[in-house]
């Protein structure tokens, strides 16, 4: 049988989560789910390269992303669009039957990346962790031992930040907001929640979807 190809992508932005202004960053894993990668991907979009250090979110890393450039460790291209072709290419070559991202619905809606779905299904790997991880007690323990709370005080937190933490057992961990990171470890995330084995839904956004959504509340 063969084997099935999956994309795992993260995307930096300028301009805020809610109204992004433009992709910085696109970087992702080609791998097998069995976590086996085939290839990965780090562009670096230079029409936005100079907004990282003003924008309010982005500044913060405006320093690893010259490390990157300096340490020949990311490709700088012009524009978003050069981006999605060569992500496009890259997919196409290995033969990527899914796109995946935690949180799909911004990935694939509000950035430039929203192109990939109109070509090849999608899994929000959110959804899959709503659908699976949050169900477990542990999980929920885990978070509420540690601080791990919603912006809405009333539930535990979902956040790839947080369920990562939950599955390395460290607390302290934090995202790096870098693409290639960002997305290592939502790679991560999508192979623990398929070694359990549990239905999940495909080509849906975790707010669009009805069924078997998990979120632990704050309070026992």
């Amino acid at each position: 049988m063969k084997k099935i190809v999956y994309c795992t992508l993260d995307t930096e932005t300028v301009g805020g989560a809610a109204h992004p202004t433009g992709t910085y960053n696109l970087s992702g894993w080609i791998h097998y789910g069995n976590g086996e990668v085939l290839a990965t991907f780090n562009y670096l979009v230079a029409e936005h390269f100079d907004e990282i250090r003003h924008d309010d979110y982005a500044k913060k890393n405006f320093h690893l992303y010259q490390k990157m450039i300096d340490n020949g460790e990311i490709t700088v291209v012009d524009t978003e669009e050069m981006a999605l072709n060569a992500i496009k290419g890259v997919c196409n070559h290995y033969g990527v039957k899914y796109v995946m991202a935690y949180n799909s619905s911004f990935d694939f809606e509000k950035t430039i990346c929203r192109e990939l779905v109109k070509e090849i299904e999608f899994i929000d790997i959110y959804l899959m962790a709503l659908q699976s991880i949050t169900h477990l007690k542990k999980y929920a323990k885990f978070c509420r031992e540690n601080g791990f709370r919603s912006s809405s005080k009333r539930s535990v937190a979902t956040t790839a930040e947080s369920v990562y933490a939950f599955l390395t057992g460290n607390p302290n961990y934090e995202e790096e907001h870098t693409a290639l990171e960002d997305s290592k470890i939502e790679m991560q995330i999508f192979l623990a929640c398929k070694k359990m084995h549990k239905k999940f839904t495909k080509n849906c956004h975790a707010w669009n979807c009805k069924e078997n959504k998990c979120f632990p509340k704050w309070a026992e």
